[in-house]
């Protein structure tokens, strides 16, 4: 199999989120949102057993497509219950959005750390079914749990649902932090299919490589909470974005390394420097994104409620799912037609370059992701329906904003 064959491999499962996560957006404020996170959750359990029942089929053509089939719909439930989350989060912790989604994205590099580990221990015990048959049996177990503790969030239906996610991507604000997202994902997931032929040539055993994976993935998980509590508590998350693009942008340059690099040798102790800093600088670019769709969105008019929740969920997962499939399929063929450097400078460009478009739209206005439309407000503390517990509402005397707006 080549190197861009196994890109586009990759990027399949990224590519059916893609498509789908705006959709799961768009009908949770009717369908629930513990509805779609529970009915994912089950989805990605069965699939993942189904998954470990397919070599028990002997045709390479049906195993082929019975892969995809599989694969693209443990994604539809993968896209149902990580959209879900979001939306759980501004419920459950609407003063520290960031810090909690950088726990949740620990978890993330924890389960990608320890997964392959565990796999390999698992198949060597059970042969190739065992570790789909335990998570997914494990995962299905788990709904019961979900039932009994996630709280129910049903949103009022919208007449103007249908449109609210292409008004809300015609909000240049908005539509600049989505290929922020899409840029850092792509970062991200091009190193998938390349690299391990990089790392090759530094004949590096089995165990030193996976280390060297381990590295990158375990910075980003460290310092994702950091970064989250940073923007939970600073105004101009375009700064937070900005300045993660453009380490990005350094890392990648090392990582290659790029020709025109006074040094630009392939070491061992090079590697592991830019690695970091992608690592740390990812996770820099990533926290503030999520929070900053949502200010942008309700800046520009949309209510703060359960559907535009479910609509910022569903765009800010089909960007990262975008740069999640374009990542792996980009690298894949530019590795195989060029080499490493030219690949990782590419990447490396693209970063730069929406570094410095975001710098002159925000640097440029003055009023982005702030919050001086919400420091005009004033605190009253009434009970939520949906939570039973004291909330922040906030009103204005202002007749160009709403009446009242309740953050949950």
């Amino acid at each position: 199999m080549s190197v861009s064959y196994a890109g586009f491999v990759f990027s399949f499962y990224a590519l059916v989120m893609f498509l789908s996560a705006p959709v799961f957006g768009k009908i949770m404020s009717t369908a629930g949102t513990k509805f779609i996170f529970v009915s994912g959750v089950f989805v990605t359990g069965t699939c993942n057993i189904l998954f470990g029942l397919l070599p028990q089929i002997r045709s390479n053509s049906e195993f082929a497509i019975y892969c995809f089939l599989v694969r693209g719909m443990e994604a539809l439930g993968a896209s149902a219950f990580s959209t879900a989350s979001f939306v759980y989060v501004i419920h459950l912790f609407p003063d520290n959005v960031g810090a909690v989604l950088g726990i949740l994205e620990t978890f993330v590099g924890l389960g990608m750390s320890i997964g392959p580990a565990l796999g390999g221990i698992l198949y060597s015990v059970g042969g190739f079914a065992l570790p789909f048959y335990l998570l997914g049996f494990l995962m299905i177990l788990l709904v019961p749990v979900y039932l009994h503790v996630l709280p129910s969030v049903q949103g009022s239906q919208n007449v103007h649902q249908s449109s609210s996610l292409f008004r809300l991507l015609k909000i240049p604000s908005v539509l600049l932090i989505a290929i922020t997202v899409v840029i850092a994902s792509n970062v991200w997931a091009f190193l998938d299919p390349t690299l391990e032929p990089h790392l090759r040539t530094l004949n590096l055993s089995s165990s030193e490589m996976g280390c060297v994976f381990l590295l990158f993935s375990a910075l980003y998980g460290v310092f994702s909470p950091f970064w989250g509590y940073i923007a939970d508590k600073i105004d101009n998350h375009w700064s937070m974005m900005v300045t993660g693009l453009l380490l990005t942008t350094v890392g990648l340059l090392l990582l290659g390394p790029a020709s025109f690099l006074p040094y630009n040798e392939n070491v061992l102790w090079l590697n592991l420097v830019s690695l970091s800093i992608i690592g740390v600088s990812v996770s820099l670019t990533l926290m503030p994104t999520f929070k900053g769709l949502l200010q942008c969105a309700i800046d520009n008019g949309f209510k703060d409620s359960i559907s535009t929740y479910s609509i910022v969920a569903g765009l800010w997962s089909c960007a990262y799912s975008l740069g999640d499939m374009l990542g792996p399929s980009i690298g894949g063929v530019l590795l195989e037609q060029f080499d490493f450097p030219v690949c990782a400078t590419s990447m490396a460009v693209m970063s730069f370059l929406t570094a410095v478009v975001s710098l002159l739209y925000f640097g440029l206005n003055k009023t982005p992701l702030s919050r001086k439309k919400y420091n005009r407000y004033k605190l009253l503390e009434p009970l939520s329906p949906l939570t039973q517990a004291r909330v922040k509402k906030y009103g204005t005397l202002d007749k160009k904003y709403d009446s009242s707006i309740t953050v949950l």
